[in-house]
């Protein structure tokens, strides 16, 4: 079977880690790909080392050209996913490592998923290993370190907590046409594809790491969102009401925009519980008690759940 794959990359000030990111896509095993890039607004060498690749491999990069700039990740990632067109579509981040075999085992795990009904939305995603600046593994599974369940990866569940790395997700073509474009309540662009796909679609997880994560004190999307911050932000902070509130308000209002979005192509059942994750914001005490218990809305840590819980 022929199919057309893309990969999506956003790129902003990343020349210190660029070459090593292209590089590893161009030593994978499946080699029938574009790479679709769009830069937004570099300062660094990030556009020289573009040109450079782009004469090795002129058939295989297409580069976005427009006058925006400084979008932000989840947006850049949006304008590039309102112009792909193919089958599959890969997101990749400007300073990881892709294992070799990355986009081999992943469209096979898609295929399988989609089982020749390519009108359902699908999503595939993966482990990591974590690395530091210099390329050293310092955790072998990044889930295991963030406590992530990749059987979570259910819409009571993903509207409090995102499950997958974009940088690790496949999706297919039906995905991206209900996908976008991508709204401004979207929290990240990977919150919003795995809210899709769950409202509207089907998803499956590859235990096996198929990418390097790169932490370091330069990552546009990761300089807040380190392994280490993830955790503690996760497990403080709901003792102050505001911080809850605005946890509570952005949630509510990717919701509002989920529900706009799916409200002709998901089940009632998904609608209402959608309803009642929006009524969220209306409701405290008992009553905010109860419907984070009917309907699990809970995190993927027992004590960040009890904590949240408790806080309502």
């Amino acid at each position: 079977m022929q199919v057309s794959v893309q990969i999506l990359l956003a790129t902003y000030n990343g020349a210190r880690f660029l070459r090593e990111q292209l590089d590893s896509l161009f030593n994978q095993t499946f080699q029938d790909f574009t790479v679709l890039l769009r830069d937004d607004g570099s300062t660094d060498d990030t556009l020289q080392i573009i040109e450079e690749y782009q004469r090795k491999f002129p058939d295989k990069i297409n580069v976005l050209k427009d006058n925006l700039k400084n979008l932000g990740a989840t947006q850049n990632f949006g304008v590039l996913l309102e112009n792909a067109n193919a089958d599959y579509i890969f997101f990749c981040d400007q300073d990881d490592v892709w294992v070799k075999h990355k986009i081999e085992l992943s469209l096979q795990k898609i295929l399988a998923l989609e089982n020749g009904n390519h009108d359902v939305p699908c999503f595939i995603f993966s482990d990591m290993k974590a690395m530091d600046e210099a390329g050293n593994i310092t955790d072998h599974s990044v889930w295991n370190k963030l406590l992530l369940h990749p059987e979570y990866c259910t819409l009571n569940r993903l509207l409090i907590q995102n499950i997958p790395h974009g940088c690790t997700m496949l999706i297919n073509k039906a995905m991206r046409n209900l996908a976008v474009p991508i709204p401004k309540e979207a929290i990240l662009h990977d919150h919003w594809m795995a809210l899709i796909g769950a409202a509207c679609g089907k998803s499956a997880y590859i235990e096996e790491p198929l990418l390097l994560l790169r932490n370091h004190t330069q990552n546009v999307t990761r300089k807040k969102n380190s392994l280490s911050d993830k955790i503690k932000r996760f497990s403080s902070n709901f003792w102050s009401k505001d911080q809850y509130e605005y946890f509570i308000r952005i949630r509510v209002s990717q919701a509002k925009a989920l529900r706009e979005r799916v409200a002709n192509h998901t089940t009632q059942e998904r609608l209402n519980l959608l309803d009642d994750f929006i009524s969220l914001e209306k409701t405290n005490g008992l009553e905010r008690k109860k419907l984070f218990l009917q309907n699990k809305f809970y995190s993927s840590t027992f004590w960040h759940t009890l904590k949240m819980i408790a806080r309502a």
